[in-house]
């Protein structure tokens, strides 16, 4: 279908949050450059877009919007992205929707995806941007069904063709009484869906985002939109989807890549049966490497070294003779003792590990040091702090 816009698609990346639930994972890097599997966030939302055939992307940065830029700008090169036109642009939104207004005049397509950077899924976007334009709606949510209360994600009324007629992110007991009112045979509620957070959107919505004040697309413009009479509709799959909202869900986003639960998303590097290496590994003797797990480049492991599984491992790390790491994450340039026991636990940048500790559900920011011997169970340390 031609149009009178130079694309029929284009994408906004949101990369502006300020990552407050995953601290102290970004007491020194914006959310988007926290690695799961030693890949930063954002590096998945823009080759998510790429996958999908989607030639331009503009990022919206603000958050330590510098840093993130030029990290970008560093590993996305001319030579890497090819005939794929990426733009960061820094801006002082004030949500989602007033972020796409504020780009407004760079969406030089008569489609375009939203989506987040701090975010892992393998949503099918191609067949998601297909059904939108099947559709020809002025907006398309994303949404994935899960098995949670109610009270705690949305519903959505939708009818065969998934055409929304209701729709609330968080509703209340009286709204989900209300809502189960307005059923009509050719409706189906859904009460247990999430918003995931991508939208696909024709470009008269940013005539509606222009006209208005709206800062938020879920609490805000899609009501806005039902209650005006716009086709709005909804696509509701089963696909992996995980916010690195905090430490928990961020390690549970570094074993899901590992048990490849997010296939085609895959750890970086080459995979032997299970276990992903970046470069090589130098070992003393008695190393056993269990899988899944993954490593970066310059990694040391002493004599009797033991890497069990879901264990993530970055570059420049060196893990001293008689030490195990367990379900665990290791940032660079890590040293951990000899003797240690680790489990569950998250080792942010350039931190030191002394001898015969044993961190249990911890989480170490960067730049710390743990002396010998000592014992660390649900326990937190700041940037930069030595016990």
């Amino acid at each position: 279908m031609m149009t009178e816009y130079e694309r029929e698609w284009s994408a906004i990346i949101l990369a502006g949050g300020l990552g407050t639930r995953l601290k102290p994972l970004t007491s020194e890097v914006p959310k988007p450059m926290v690695p799961v599997t030693n890949v930063n966030m954002v590096d998945y939302a823009i080759a998510h877009l790429i996958y999908a055939d989607i030639k331009h992307i503009l990022i919206a940065l603000a958050y330590m919007g510098e840093t993130l830029k030029e990290y970008i700008e560093k590993t996305w090169t001319p030579e890497r992205l090819g005939d794929v036109e990426l733009e960061c642009v820094i801006q002082e939104s004030k949500g989602t929707a007033d972020a796409v207004r504020l780009m407004a005049d760079k969406i030089d397509s008569e489609n375009f995806v939203v989506s987040m950077a701090d975010i892992v899924t393998n949503l099918p976007m191609r067949v998601f941007m297909d059904f939108h334009e099947s559709k020809e709606g002025i907006a398309t949510i994303s949404m994935k069904s899960v098995e949670a209360h109610t009270s705690q994600y949305g519903v959505v009324l939708l009818d065969k063709n998934r055409k929304i007629y209701l729709f609330l992110e968080k509703p209340g007991p009286m709204e989900l009484y209300v809502s189960s009112m307005a059923q009509r045979n050719e409706l189906y509620l859904h009460t247990n869906v999430i918003n995931t957070g991508i939208y696909c959107f024709n470009r008269d919505v940013l005539d509606v985002l222009n006209s208005t004040d709206m800062m938020d697309f879920g609490g805000e413009v899609f009501p806005y939109l039902l209650e005006n009479q716009y086709d709005l509709y909804g696509f509701v799959k089963d696909y992996y989807w995980l916010d690195c909202g905090n430490p928990q869900t961020y390690l549970w986003a570094n074993w899901d890549l590992l048990r490849k639960y997010a296939w085609p998303i895959t750890p970086n590097g080459k995979e032997y049966d299970g276990i992903f290496v970046m470069g090589i590994i130098n070992s003393g003797e008695g190393v056993r490497i269990e899988k899944p797990s993954c490593f970066g480049e310059y990694v040391h492991l002493g004599e009797n070294v033991k890497v069990k599984e879901l264990s993530s491992i970055g570059n420049n790390v060196k893990i001293g003779n008689n030490s195990s790491i367990e379900r665990s994450v290791a940032w660079d340039n890590v040293e951990i003792g000899d003797g240690c026991e680790i489990t569950e636990t998250i080792i942010c940048n350039d931190c030191t590990i002394g001898d015969n500790v044993m961190l249990d559900r911890a989480i170490i920011a960067p730049h710390c040091k743990v002396s010998d011997d000592k014992e660390l169970i649900d326990k937190t340390l700041d940037r930069g702090e030595e016990i």
